[in-house]
């Protein structure tokens, strides 16, 4: 790399890819064209099911790195760190995707990944994100809803077995939609706050999972069924790699624009290999969850500890959370614990402000 390129790199926050660097990534990703001829005519579902997450992730990375090759309608453009980053992770699962669904295909119950294959992390950025990467995340939400509409309309024809699958879909055209509408203000040269650009980027990320899930399922419906997670559980944000999956919007800005989001990532992934997840604290989140779409509480601030979850205060009539019956106006939290204890529900008419985040080696 040039001196310049370098200095470049620094100040603009930009990695300077070069282009057999990003050609690699694109013949990584072209090999799932092959293992699609070659098992065509299989009739083992798993085998569909691998090969189905591994054509998501080629084609999620291709839309994400289109603007980096030149074409009839732009040059060869710079790729921001982020966007580097993410394809890197997206191509970079194919070949394991691709040897189990070649495995499963020769010898059913052969290939060791089990599915569904969750999308996992996504990359953060530090600061508003790029604007490119964000059109990229929009490229790639468009090319999956190309990628499995078709099916969709099939799916609708046999509602009873797909019930779960079509309900996914909705919310993941929806949040396209949202992060589209986003977006769009922030293409237009309308100022936007920082919250904004996170917020795209959130719903962005959030059809993209549920996208990734919906091509799996399309070929297994009872991926998505409540039996299938074992315990009677659905599919779970809490089942998520995502170190942050829990942690409040307000808590994770205030993490990044105080310097501690490395010693935050640090935390949550002692808390997360220690801490046993269980059906009443994935009961607890798809409850919140719920709740929070509907209006019926909203976000009051966060937990003052690791992993940093929203405290929610009831804002009309009573609601049910886990078989408690929460108050008009009181507040109530998930803790999820310290050292691998049991979580605990906590609800009180009121909790004190924190002033700072506590870590662990506080």
């Amino acid at each position: 790399m040039a001196l310049f390129d370098r200095f470049r790199e620094v100040f603009s926050g930009q990695r300077m890819c070069t282009p057999e660097h990003l050609a690699g990534y694109k013949r990584l990703g072209e090999q799932v064209f092959e293992v699609e001829v070659e098992l065509a005519e299989t009739s083992n579902v798993r085998a569909r099911v691998l090969l189905r997450a591994a054509k998501s992730l080629q084609v999620m990375g291709d839309a994400l790195l289109r603007d980096a090759f030149p074409s009839d309608q732009h040059p060869s453009k710079p790729v921001p760190i982020v966007t580097h980053e993410q394809a890197e992770g997206w191509y970079g699962r194919i070949p394991d995707l691709l040897i189990a669904a070649r495995q499963e295909a020769s010898f059913a119950g052969s290939a060791k990944i089990k599915v569904p294959i969750l999308l996992g992390t996504r990359e953060e950025t530090r600061g508003a994100c790029p604007i490119e990467h964000l059109a990229g995340m929009r490229r790639a939400a468009d090319e999956m809803e190309t990628l499995v509409k078709d099916k969709m309309v099939v799916a609708r024809t046999k509602a009873d077995p797909y019930k779960e699958v079509i309900l996914l879909y909705e919310e993941a055209r929806t949040r396209r939609q949202s992060g589209d509408a986003i977006l769009g203000s922030i293409v237009g040269g309308q100022r936007v706050s920082l919250q904004s650009h996170e917020e795209a980027e959130e719903q962005y990320g959030s059809a993209l999972t549920a996208y990734f899930l919906i091509a799996q399922a399309l070929e297994d419906p009872s991926l998505l069924s409540q039996s299938h997670h074992g315990g009677g559980s659905k599919q779970s944000k809490l089942d998520s790699r995502d170190l942050f999956k829990v942690t409040s919007r307000i808590a994770l800005r205030e993490i990044r624009h105080s310097g501690e989001y490395a010693q935050a990532q640090v935390d949550l992934a002692e808390l997360w290999v220690k801490h046993t997840v269980t059906d009443v604290e994935r009961e607890y989140e798809s409850t919140v969850d719920e709740l929070v779409a509907t209006g019926q509480i909203e976000e009051d601030g966060y937990w003052y500890c690791c992993p940093f979850q929203p405290v929610y205060k009831v804002v009309h009539s009573p609601v049910e959370v886990i078989g408690r019956s929460i108050p008009t106006g009181h507040v109530f939290v998930w803790d999820y614990g310290e050292d691998g204890e049991p979580g605990r529900f906590i609800t009180e008419s009121a909790f004190g402000r924190a002033d700072s985040r506590h870590y662990c080696e506080d």
